[in-house]
């Protein structure tokens, strides 16, 4: 059926016969065509290249040009750094004004639990988790480019400064021995709710909140650094796979944490490594003494709480216009019931106290920042989670309602907004999930909605918060317990690495376990140096392969994985799935050679037999008989394996003609006037199938120049050079043919058939070719112990004259990979194989350039892509090798380190 047939088939009809029916339909306007001649990436720089002038603008220009003052950049100066006064200067108060006063109030209500159950959570007093969800909300407003961030308390930022402020201040309480004192024994010898502990002393409680506020002061000036000096790329580093593992973990910490509240009892707090062990022992030691009422009411607030947020808003989410704050009634219902109800006189209940109903005026953590040297690392690690966990979710907010944010300026609002509210008895604030995606949901339109939140907060601490003396703590314990429901589950996120890649599975396992059983710190260290040491292993592990191509849908692919594939006779196709530099330069090496011929053994064999051949002539020559002739066939290429391998041959036949020099021409044809009918040379060919593709094609010529013969009659193939006529000398002096040219199919999309019925036994042929062998098969030679090489072994691998290496995955090279790559080319000139590259970026061609690499390369051999080195190579033939051109690699050539013989 002819082409035009086919196009005018009904769409559903076509391409059923040989393609799957996932395949789009083929027509004129979507076939694929490639038709030019083969380039080298000299040749197509020097017709293509853009032309940058070379000229350098001076110094004193460029600051002139630079550095001026306008209304224009004075206004986008003022409104990058503080983007609140764009906001308001485009705010349309009927469109924005009512989203935002909605929006922020319902932010704000959730602000009120979460304060109060965060603030206990930090270790430090619960009015500071109310202060928290103030002046840090306030302070975002000003500076954050995001409308749905939610500045505030965070479950993971709280349990990581917790761990800061517990470790640092136990190591000031030791000192101080009528703290101890105080508390009766820091809550070693009395276990129940009514006991003292050091978190009753206040003198105690004043050093923790001078602590949580140096920490955050460091914290975010760290980030206000990182923002002027755009280091948030920092962040790229931590893998999915840790953050999921180390937030996980962090939740096993803060739920064994809560516990205690829960039960109603107390228990010391550890720290360092195995502190989580430490734990439950001390729950475990003390369980008897739980508290009823302390449980009933943890129960009861957990039920309600997945109740209300799995049934109720999950469910009808798409219905409600807010989600229901259950939270808050929780609070609400379970103070008034606590107080109705007398459960602290009654029931010894531990309730969350006295707040104070005032502002404080803001202070200098002067004892909290004299103990910085202690704590520097936590706050580092703190501002690289504090911006990550909240760039992600603002970019999940930006996505969602089509807004960009700025990097850098995000990066400077979060380090103002922990800098400034330290100074406020704040500690180290973070954006909440929930609280976002609520704002989101509610489709806040600008940071001005932040005001109404910090009004509300700001009325709850004047005038409401007193009404929560009697609050259970089992209750605001039940509350950041529930929270961590979703991290719970994402425990379960260890299969899906498995499965998805072995390195981040090895990461997240790391992460997870040394998180959970040494300490908070210590994991995530420990995560960090893990993923850090993958990403060296991922680069020695980096895969290597040989590509060939696809016979019915022509397409490069990697060999061994496509029934179809075929190699191209006498070429190895080869590409590196990674940058090359000293990591894996040695492995880029091996793997190369490991897939295609290893010149180094080749040599060795050539070498080894030349000395075997040279004992049996003199053998021959002292019994009288002639020097064996015919055993010196690998040594001369093609022509000397043509009769004992036709399947690589190449058959000359004269065709009369001239090329535009005047030098003769012969056509590479298929007839077989100079061989046998038993010696039919196998035409091995990129296919033409009836889809257009870039292919080789035999209808079409290149014309290359001629040369003279040898005197030794072998074939003298010159290399492709591009800056001259596009021709290959080719001699043969065999049967008179002198000064032959070869002319070699072109390049275009043909129109050919292949026969399909056929593939089978194209497929098995391609198996059992010799172009596919494994040469690195070994086996023992009988008489010195080293690797046997078989003169079938080494005509197979004399086969191959040219190396394509694949360069389009390779985005990076650096002095180690670009010396390989010189040595590499030196190693496979010893035995006439050449190496082509292609698909060099220009990033790699610079660097070849500084260093040194085309003094050994010519730059005739780098190609613009795989298809112009397949073009050229693969009419080409295996050069002949002369017996005394066997020499062992010089002394410049072996030195690869030069430092090593400069020591």
């Amino acid at each position: 059926m002819s082409s035009d047939q086919d196009i005018s088939k009904p769409q559903s009809m076509m391409g059923q016969k040989r393609r799957r029916s996932s395949c789009p339909a083929v027509s004129i306007s979507n076939q694929v065509v490639f038709a030019r001649a083969p380039f080298t990436q000299t040749a197509f720089d020097q017709t293509h290249l853009r032309r940058v002038s070379e000229e350098k603008v001076p110094l004193k220009d460029r600051l002139r040009d630079n550095l001026y003052c306008s209304n224009r950049r004075m206004w986008k100066l003022l409104t990058t750094y503080i983007p609140v006064v764009k906001f308001l200067r485009y705010y349309k108060l009927r469109d924005s004004a009512v989203n935002d006063i909605i929006a922020g109030l319902t932010v704000g209500i959730l602000h009120i639990p979460q304060a109060l159950a965060f603030g206990q959570l930090t270790s430090v007093k619960v009015e500071n988790g109310l202060f928290t969800s103030l002046w840090p909300v306030l302070l975002y407003v000003f500076f954050g480019t995001s409308a749905h961030v939610s500045m505030g308390t965070s479950a993971v930022i709280c349990i990581m400064t917790a761990a800061t402020v517990d470790r640092e201040g136990l190591a000031w309480a030791e000192k101080r021995p009528w703290l101890i004192n105080a508390s009766d024994g820091g809550g070693d010898n009395d276990t129940s709710a009514t006991s003292s502990t050091l978190d009753d002393v206040p003198e105690y409680l004043d050093y923790k909140e001078e602590l949580a506020m140096g920490i955050t002061l460091i914290a975010g000036v760290m980030m206000i650094a990182m923002g002027i000096f755009k280091l948030g790329f920092i962040t790229a580093y931590l893998s999915e796979s840790f953050f999921t593992a180390f937030t996980s973990a962090a939740a096993v910490h803060i739920g064994t944490s809560q516990l205690p509240a829960m039960l109603g009892i107390r228990t010391p707090r550890f720290g360092g490594a195995f502190k989580i062990i430490k734990s439950y022992e001390a729950i475990f030691s003390v369980i008897s003494n739980a508290n009823f009422a302390a449980i009933l009411c943890a129960i009861v607030a957990c039920v309600v709480i997945l109740f209300v947020k799995d049934c109720i808003n999950e469910r009808f989410k798409h219905k409600m216009y807010a989600p229901i704050p259950i939270e808050l009634f929780v609070v609400v219902f379970g103070t008034v019931i606590s107080y109705f109800g007398s459960f602290r006189p009654k029931f010894g209940l531990d309730v969350v106290g006295s707040i104070p109903t005032d502002i404080p005026a803001p202070v200098i953590p002067t004892e909290g920042i004299k103990a910085a040297p202690n704590y520097v690392v936590d706050c580092f690690i703190l501002a690289i989670l504090i911006f990550a966990n909240t760039i992600a979710m603002a970019k999940i907010c930006a996505k969602k309602h089509n807004y960009e944010v700025d990097d850098s300026q995000e990066m400077l609002a979060y380090g103002m907004c922990n800098a400034v509210s330290a100074f406020f008895k704040c500690f180290p604030s973070s954006v909440a999930p929930p609280r976002s995606m609520v704002a989101s949901s509610m489709n806040a339109k600008t940071t001005l909605s932040g005001i109404f939140a910090s009004v509300l907060m700001l009325l709850v601490i004047l005038f409401i918060s007193p009404l929560f003396t009697e609050l259970p703590k089992s209750v605001l314990a039940a509350i950041i317990f529930i929270s961590l429901k979703g991290l719970f589950i994402q425990i379960f996120d260890g299969r899906k690495f498995w499965r998805i890649n072995k390195f981040d599975f090895v990461i997240w396992f790391f992460t997870f376990f040394s998180t959970v059983f040494l300490d908070i710190d210590l994991g995530l260290g420990i995560g960090v140096g893990v993923s850090l040491i993958t990403v060296v292993f991922q680069t020695q592990f980096a895969r290597g392969f040989k590509e060939g191509y696809t016979k019915t849908d022509p397409a490069l692919v990697e060999h061994k994985n496509y029934l179809d594939s075929s190699e191209v006779p006498g070429v190895k196709i080869f590409r590196f799935q990674s940058s090359l530099y000293f990591a894996n330069a040695e492995i880029f090496r091996n793997t190369l050679y490991r897939n295609t011929v290893n010149p180094r053994k080749l040599l060795k064999g050539l070498k080894k037999r030349e000395q075997r051949l040279a004992e049996t002539n003199k053998e021959r020559i002292a019994l009288g008989l002639p020097v064996d002739q015919r055993r010196n066939s690998i040594m001369m290429g093609d022509l000397g394996m043509a009769s004992r391998d036709s399947s690589s041959s190449l058959n000359l036949t004269p065709t009369p003609g001239d090329a535009p020099d005047g030098s003769s021409l012969t056509r590479l044809g298929s007839s077989d006037s100079f061989t046998k009918p038993s010696e039919k040379i196998r035409r091995v060919s990129l296919p033409s199938v009836d889809q257009p593709h870039f292919t080789i094609d035999e209808n079409k010529e290149i014309f290359f120049k001629g040369s003279k013969s040898d005197n030794k009659g072998g074939v003298e193939v010159k290399s492709y050079t591009p800056n001259a006529d596009k021709y290959i000398s080719s001699t043969n002096s065999r049967n008179g043919n002198n000064g032959s040219t070869v002319s070699l199919g072109g390049i275009s999309g043909s129109s050919g058939f292949i026969d399909t019925s056929s593939s089978s036994a194209l497929f098995k042929a391609r198996r059992e070719s010799v172009i596919s062998i494994n040469f690195d098969e070994y086996e023992e030679d009988p008489e010195d112990g080293d690797e046997l090489f078989s003169d079938e072994k080494l005509r197979r691998m004399r086969k191959i004259h040219h190396i394509i290496i694949d360069c389009v995955t390779i985005n990076y090279i650096d002095a180690s990979g670009a010396n390989v790559l010189s040595h590499i080319y030196t190693e496979y000139g010893h035995v006439n194989i050449k190496v082509f590259l292609a698909g060099c970026s220009a990033d790699m061609r610079r660097a070849m350039e500084h260093a040194g690499v085309f003094e050994k390369i010519p730059r005739d051999h780098l190609f613009v892509d795989v298809h112009d080195a397949v073009a050229i190579a693969r009419p080409q033939r295996t050069l002949p090798l002369e017996a005394d051109a066997l020499e062992d690699f010089s002394d410049d050539e072996a030195i690869e380190d030069s430092y090593v013989t400069k020591m």
